[in-house]
């Protein structure tokens, strides 16, 4: 039974949750933020605490309106290092009074910032103040100097000084030639200490990289040294005020310290540890396993813990093992001599395995587990080199070649007495393998070349390549033809672009491609795109060599072909221009004639007019964003009201007086969503029941819940309060009996119900009839069965029942006694959402948010002014059910500041003030007292959805007076701000923009 509850256990640590791993933010960043002036530059230098070799840092900067200033992208140090180019804080984006916002990316985590951007302007320095700065900072190095050396050693210095006094012409870019020059002989570390704060960190760094690297010989002296002057350049430039200078010098210091050491993507990617879980407990499940009991504890044991991140390379070499373990059982089984010598070498280690009590000693077999497997993977080539010798087919000419050289290396195999030996001919087998593939693959790759329409001199000279192997003489021959191939796929790959930037270039021409309606070209370029991503995926995995040849010919064809289409793109002409435009108005002037002709036949129908009408407006738009050159907005606006055309003018066809206020598209979902929710409510009619009555009310306000977002246009949450509703159904409106216990539930893989329970039978050891029903939402029978429960009155049963989506009643009889369950087939979500359906859900969202915040804070307020919130809330509701989001915005606002003005709550012996202003939150009040001493108070902050999100302690002088100033940063919204003092309750409301 142990294996069994090593299972269990190891099941049970599986359900740690996945935060028990998190990791803590991984992005520091240098705070030189504060406030600037116009004309400024400002940069970001950071550092990420785990560097990615595939992740960039996105570093993006938004002016006081939300509006994208600067958006850079950089690589990190191996350390994890970076800093971006400068950044002019100038010009009509970047030059806006006020707040910005820095947020920057890498990977999942994310840091944000801010800085402040002053009305004034910066004074710039003329090269006469940076003259006199440099001088004076090199006449001060030069003193320094002259304490720790001779006066002969720095005269040259002085008089390259003096030399620029005299000769004014480019005198700034002289001094920095001879500051750069004085720190190569007499670099000292106060010299970095005399860097300002705001590029102290990244000169430093710099510095230390390169040192580093030449510590550990990645960068030889010479380079190191050119890097370091790069350095010292920046130096001066930050030393002397010139920002923009200092600013691009680092960069490229810092791209030729990345550069000389890369990070690399690791070939094979490690397991991450969910995939570790789930694959070692499959590995261990299984049968015949090598790991000891023992073992498999300490395994449970680190898993319970949580500290399986502390021994992922153990674990994963674990996986390597196990695998190749298993291989090894699964493939030695023939009795020729060199697989029973490595049968019977795997046989002894495999029972040394399974006696191996910690995965320390486990894994130190590994090596020779490794020999073995990899001894066994020649031998299956060998073995494929030796069948293709004796069979009899096309290729004999080429066997004839083999044929000598492979008895030459059984020959010498014979006399093998352990795997090394059949290493060490690893070569040789590999050869033969390459020869007796060497023609298949060049014979596919012609055929996939000439079905793709590669380029035809490539064709060629693979045909080329293939006839030379029909005409080898001899096995050398073939073998430099296969290094030929080789050689010509790897300069396929050589030449073209890296994916990543084939796929950016693509995909920039697609959208282009989109815009233009030029077809044959998107045809191109998403057969590129697939074979791009299927390289993509091939980078990830262990393809073979005939889909590599095959992928690298395709991926040359497209880096060709990407230059053609961005030229045919580029020259698309004006009466290309006119040609598309011509036929969205044409089909816009079908519409409204449509829309014409049926107005003249159907004016009197409820809201035909009105659809009419929305549609002649939005036909408008189409034409002015012909007007504006944007076709591919026009296109698409035309396309959605041809659309919407043929969906309501044939429901008007079907059911003229369908609906009283007319159909659109909203309001075709919106009757469609009435039926589900009027079935449901007679489904709980015709089912309701005495255990039902405690849970009626609730089921009501959930179904006015749903009436309601259907009414507001939100169809995203409706369909989530439906299924709501279904689970709240099939919960509470079962019949529960005392006598049964059963439960039924429905396996949509297989389309069966399966049933189980029990009786509560006075008299044990005779069977008992049971009927069940199965009755739909309509309450008509759909089927019925009859079975018997066991002799201690156990059921179970399996049956074909209901698959169609909905709720069905299953009722249990038994002699007298009976009870039911529901069970809820669930629909296929076939929902589709267009761009302001989810816009409008948001609206919404906040629009219910912001009446449970009435409700909650401020039902006394609103009671006093209910006169003036009613309209609004009404004008919100319409704006939301007619998707007309200017004024719903409007309104939400206007709704916010009537909370913050009217539902405070006020009291003659208390007041609280709360706002917030430059990001913090300010606080301020005061309680009226009878005795004069300091007490301890609490201010709760609730957000608009009802959560307390903050409690804030504060503590009163003698007088009741407090306030007090939090640099907490608070999410978008409305917020109250509500003090508790004895049985005394005061409230502020304020709001988060």
């Amino acid at each position: 039974m142990w294996p069994v509850a090593i299972v269990l256990f190891l099941s049970v640590m599986l359900l740690v949750p996945s935060y028990a791993y998190g990791q803590t933010s991984a992005i520091t960043l240098l705070d030189t933020f504060g406030d600037y002036k116009k004309g400024e530059q400002i940069f970001i230098f950071g550092q990420v605490s785990q560097v990615s070799p595939d992740l960039s840092v996105v570093v993006q900067i938004t002016n006081p309106n939300g509006d994208l200033c600067q958006i850079q992208q950089v690589k990190p140090l191996s350390n994890g290092h970076f800093i971006t180019d400068t950044a002019p804080l100038s010009g009509r984006i970047c030059g806006l009074t006020g707040n910005y916002q820095v947020k920057v990316f890498y990977g999942e985590f994310t840091k944000t910032s801010t800085f402040q951007l002053l009305n004034e302007k910066s004074q710039e320095k003329s090269t006469l103040d940076y003259y006199d700065q440099g001088t004076n900072l090199i006449e001060s190095k030069i003193n320094i100097i002259k304490e720790i050396t001779s006066q002969n050693q720095i005269i040259e210095f002085e008089d390259r000084l003096n030399q620029t006094k005299s000769s004014p012409n480019d005198a700034v870019l002289k001094l920095k030639n001879i500051y750069t020059d004085l720190l190569v002989l007499y670099f000292d570390e106060s010299d970095a200490l005399d860097v300002g704060p705001k590029f102290r960190p990244a000169i430093q760094t710099a510095l230390e990289s390169t040192k580093n690297l030449v510590d550990v010989s990645i960068l030889d002296v010479e380079e190191a040294k050119k890097i370091d002057k790069q350095i010292f350049d920046a130096m001066f430039y930050s030393q002397i005020g010139d920002d923009k200078n200092t600013i691009g010098i680092l960069n490229d210091a810092y791209v030729q310290i990345i550069n000389a050491d890369p990070q690399k993507i690791p070939t094979q990617q490690s397991l991450t540890y969910e995939e570790l879980n789930s694959l070692l407990l499959n590995l261990m499940t299984k049968s015949n396993s090598i790991m000891s009991r023992p073992l498999q504890e300490q395994l449970g044991f680190i898993f319970a813990r949580g500290t399986g991140p502390i021994y992922s390379e153990e674990l994963n070499d674990l996986v390597d093992l196990l695998t190749k373990a298993r291989t090894l059982d699964a493939t030695l089984k023939s009795n020729d001599k060199l697989t029973s010598m490595i049968r019977a070498e795997w046989d002894v280690l495999r029972e040394s395995l399974l006696v191996k009590e910690s995965l320390e000693k486990f894994l130190e077999q590994k090596d020779k587990v490794d020999n073995l497997y990899a001894a066994t993977l020649l031998l299956r080539n060998l073995d494929k080199v030796d069948r293709f010798v004796s069979s009899d087919d096309q290729q004999s000419e080429l066997a004839t070649l083999i044929e000598p050289r492979l008895n030459d290396l059984l020959s010498h195999l014979g006399s093998a007495t352990s795997p090394d030996d059949i290493i060490s001919v690893k070569q040789e087998i590999l050869d033969m393998k390459n020869v007796i593939e060497i023609s298949s693959r060049i014979s596919s790759t012609i055929e996939f070349s000439k079905k793709n329409n590669a380029n035809p001199q490539l064709v060629d000279s693979f045909e080329s390549l293939l006839d030379q192997v029909k005409d080898a003489n001899s096995l050398n021959e073939i073998l430099n033809i296969v290094s030929e191939f080789d050689s010509t796929i790897n300069e396929l790959r050589e030449k073209r672009n890296p994916l990543s930037v084939m796929k950016f270039d693509y995909e920039k021409l697609k959208t282009k491609a989109e815009l233009q309606a030029d077809y044959d070209s998107l045809v191109t370029i998403n057969t590129a795109l697939k074979a791009i991503n299927t390289a993509i995926d091939l980078e990830k995995g262990n393809p073979n060599t005939n889909k590599i040849d095959k992928i690298e010919v395709l991926l040359s064809w497209a880096s060709t072909n990407e230059s053609q289409i961005k030229t045919k793109l580029d020259s698309y002409t004006k009466d290309a221009y006119k040609i598309r435009a011509a036929d969205i108005l044409q089909r816009a002037k079908s519409i409204e004639n449509l829309a014409e002709l049926g107005t003249t036949h159907n004016r009197f129908l409820p809201g035909y007019a009105d659809f009419t009408s929305s549609l002649k407006e939005r036909l408008s738009t189409v034409r002015n964003l012909v007007t504006k050159n944007d076709l591919d907005g026009a296109d698409n606006l035309v396309r959605d009201l041809s659309a919407e055309w043929q969906q309501v003018s044939k429901k008007y066809a079907d059911d003229p007086f369908g609906s009283d206020v007319g159909y659109t598209v909203d309001e075709i979902k919106r009757i469609e969503y009435r039926k589900k929710l009027e079935q449901i409510s007679n489904f709980a009619t015709r089912f309701y029941n005495a255990d039902f009555a405690e849970h009626s009310t609730k089921f009501e306000q959930l179904k006015q819940n749903a009436y309601d977002l259907v009414d507001y246009g939100n169809f995203v949450d409706a369909d989530v309060k439906i299924k709501t509703l279904r689970n709240f159904l099939s919960e509470n409106l079962v019949l529960n009996n005392k006598k049964i216990i059963f439960d039924i539930s429905y396996e949509p893989e297989k389309e069966i119900w399966i049933m189980s329970g029990a009786l509560d039978k006075q008299v044990m050891g005779a069977r008992q009839n049971l009927y069940l029903t199965v009755y739909d939402m309509d309450a008509n029978i759909h089927s019925t069965l009859k079975f018997s429960d066991t002799r201690q009155g156990e059921l179970f049963t399996q049956w074909y029942a209901p698959i169609e989506p909905g709720l069905y009643v299953v009722t249990l009889q038994w002699q007298d006694v009976q009870a039911s369950q529901i069970v809820d087939v669930p629909e296929k979500s076939s929902n589709t959402y267009d761009s302001d359906d989810l816009k409008n859900v948001d609206m919404a969202r906040e629009f219910e948010e912001l009446q449970s915040f009435i409700d909650a804070f401020g039902s006394s307020g609103y009671g006093a002014n209910a006169a003036k919130f009613d309209p609004v809330i009404s004008e919100i509701k319409t704006a939301l059910h007619n998707k007309d989001f200017s004024s719903a915005s409007a309104k939400l606002s206007e709704l916010r500041g009537l909370i913050e003005r009217y539902l405070p709550t006020r009291a003659p012996n208390a007041v609280i003030e709360a706002y917030v202003q430059d990001g913090k939150l300010y606080l301020s009040g005061a309680i009226q007292k009878t005795i004069a001493f300091s007490e301890d108070i609490y201010v709760d902050i609730y957000d608009q959805k009802g959560n307390r999100v903050d409690e804030i302690p504060l503590k009163d002088n003698a007088s009741g007076y407090f306030n007090q100033v939090i640099s907490k940063p608070y999410l978008a919204g409305t917020y109250v701000a509500q003090l508790e003092y004895h049985d005394l309750t005061v409230s502020d409301f304020f709001h988060v923009n």
